[in-house]
């Protein structure tokens, strides 16, 4: 296989790469978002401010390990 078809092939995979750590960035940044919301109306008598900011939690640790995969695979230089 020649090099500049490697190049042309790993091109797609970036850009979804790229288009899923942007979606995982924006799905912290609605939980912080909602959880903030949910703290300000509720006053903590639910529930809800709790899983939004699991949610945000297990978001950025998946975020951390998509770049430290990308990083490592080389997706992200």
């Amino acid at each position: 296989m020649h090099l500049y078809s490697f190049v042309g092939y790993c091109q797609p995979r970036r850009s979804m790469y790229n288009f899923l750590i942007l979606s995982v960035m924006l799905v912290i940044l609605v939980s912080l978002g909602s959880g903030l919301f949910f703290l300000v109306r509720d006053r903590g008598k639910t529930q809800r401010t709790v899983i939004a900011l699991s949610v945000r939690v297990a978001s950025s640790l998946l975020l951390l390990a998509l770049l430290g995969w990308g990083f490592a695979f080389k997706y992200i230089s």
